[in-house]
């Protein structure tokens, strides 16, 4: 509960200090970072992956244009925003999230590593080709490298550290719990860039905000209730987590460098969101497994 509450104060400071967009430059490495200390934490071997988490990554585009297609119509930027938010991969907190409902943490690497692998190559396609932009094999290579980057570089410094072992990792693992200051970072820089972008270049009509705050709360819903349904017997939790819970900052990421600040408002209002939700989804699951343990093993 505490870290749902300090992601509302860097958002709301972010609204009310929108001087800090200026600082968007750090959000990738900030964001490479996060990815390094989660990737950090599991071994990875054939035990981490499950064929359902390819068919979460195949849902995403699914998702992706069909929200931007529905959407499109009424206005482009309410699709991209969309679309972004459908295309997500999975949140790298995650993990973290299922320790503390006493599920797999190695399910949900499993599941960063293949939908952000997904989202590398798709977002580039789907991008280029919904904005009707031309691009070399070079130029379309270098931006799957570029977003592709952001996964693959730690994945692969996380597991040579791995390899080193010794003192090194030791001291990572101490740092590990300061690392959630660089995501709050993020939000507010992130929160600030959208604040600077409706305060003073933008005529978006308070309608457009509501729209895209009902949307993306439905699409989460949907993303959080189909992922259970579709997960492996027993994992039901992790699924749910694996499809609902996103990587909002790869998201804000892209709007930020490559669209506009407006689409940032749909990853920011889906923050909001998942953090409430997930909150009740911690105290329902704890509840349920507190009420199966007391019905195995009954008082005499």
């Amino acid at each position: 509960m505490l870290k749902s509450l300090l992601i509302l104060v860097a958002l709301g400071l972010g609204l009310l200090a929108p001087a800090l967009g200026e600082f968007t430059v750090v959000i990738r490495p900030f964001l490479m970072t996060m990815l390094f200390f989660s990737f950090l934490n599991v071994k990875l071997d054939r035990n981490v992956f499950a064929r359902q988490q390819v068919v979460v990554a195949c849902l995403l585009p699914v998702f992706g244009l069909g929200v931007y297609f529905a959407a499109r119509a009424y206005d482009e930027n309410l699709a991209l925003t969309l679309l972004l938010m459908g295309l997500a991969p999975t949140a790298v907190i995650t993990p973290v999230l299922a320790e503390l409902m006493d599920r797999s943490a190695a399910y949900m690497v499993g599941a960063i590593i293949v939908t952000s692998s997904a989202f590398a190559l798709v977002v580039p396609l789907v991008l280029t080709w919904l904005l009707d932009i031309e691009l070399s094999l070079t130029a379309l290579g270098t931006l799957i490298y570029t977003i592709g980057s952001i996964v693959a570089i730690p994945l692969a410094l996380a597991q040579l550290v791995r390899w080193y072992g010794g003192r090194p990792i030791a001291l990572l693992r101490r740092i590990n719990p300061w690392v959630f200051l660089l995501f709050l970072c993020n939000v507010a820089i992130a929160a600030a860039s959208l604040s600077a972008y409706l305060r003073y270049e933008s005529t978006t009509p308070w309608s457009f905000v509501w729209l895209t705050a009902a949307t993306i709360t439905l699409l989460m819903l949907t993303k959080f209730w189909l992922g259970s349904r579709i997960a492996p017997k027993g994992f039901a939790v992790e699924g749910s987590l694996a499809l609902g819970r996103k990587n909002t900052m790869l998201s804000i990421w892209i709007a930020l460098e490559y669209l506009n600040p407006l689409l940032v408002l749909g990853p920011m209002i889906y923050i909001l969101t998942q953090n409430v939700l997930v909150a009740g989804q911690i105290y329902v699951v704890k509840q349920s497994d507190s009420q199966a343990v007391k019905q195995s093993h009954p008082t005499a």
